[in-house]
């Protein structure tokens, strides 16, 4: 939830088909968008496009995405993706094989966090490298990844892998995300301390 001038807003993220648009298009969707009347951020997956709404989700702002937008919505997200323990990191690994960085980013922060293992931060690092290059900053999702390896991330994700899906986005190409972890290292570091 977020706080906006003393009103509790939800979060909603919409997940829209997309229908050819990449992140050229970036500007363009925006300003097609710009009537929904509360805060919101576009992501452009060669898949689906996302928006995330900072406010209540309702008939009339669906209608008014899938209006401005062209395009039919394919799912519906409030608030936080729940995790289930024992499933954490395929679940983390589907969001990524599906191209929802966002989601994989939120999801993955429960674990790293009851874990309380760094290395487990650079997986958020790197999936929130890979939203903000679908937002189209390619500077802040380098910058992520450069964090990520501060933290010994390069023991459970190959950064030049990593570089190379940000580059696959911008060229508007499938990635191939989860292919850059190394799953043995990364169920080590999600096994309970004893």
């Amino acid at each position: 939830m977020h706080i906006i001038i003393g009103i509790k807003l939800d979060r909603v993220l919409y997940i829209i088909e997309n229908n050819g648009y990449s992140i050229k298009d970036l500007d363009n969707l925006k300003e097609k968008l710009n009537n929904l009347g509360c805060a919101h951020t576009i992501r452009v997956s060669i898949t689906h496009l996302e928006i995330v709404a900072f406010c209540k989700d309702s008939k009339t702002l669906r209608d008014k995405i899938t209006k401005s937008i062209g395009s039919r919505i394919l799912d519906i997200f409030i608030g936080e993706p729940e995790v289930k323990n024992g499933k954490e990191l395929s679940d983390f690994m589907s969001f990524l094989d599906n191209e929802l960085f966002w989601l994989a980013h939120t999801f993955m922060e429960n674990p790293w966090k009851s874990y309380n293992d760094k290395k487990l931060q650079s997986l958020v690092l790197y999936a929130g490298a890979l939203a903000k290059a679908q937002e189209g900053d390619k500077k802040a999702a380098i910058n992520l990844i450069q964090m990520a390896k501060d933290l010994g991330g390069d023991e459970l994700i190959d950064m030049d892998c990593a570089i190379k899906q940000i580059d696959l986005i911008f060229q508007n190409q499938r990635t191939s995300a989860s292919r850059c972890l190394n799953v043995e290292q990364i169920t080590n570091h999600m096994r309970p301390k004893t």
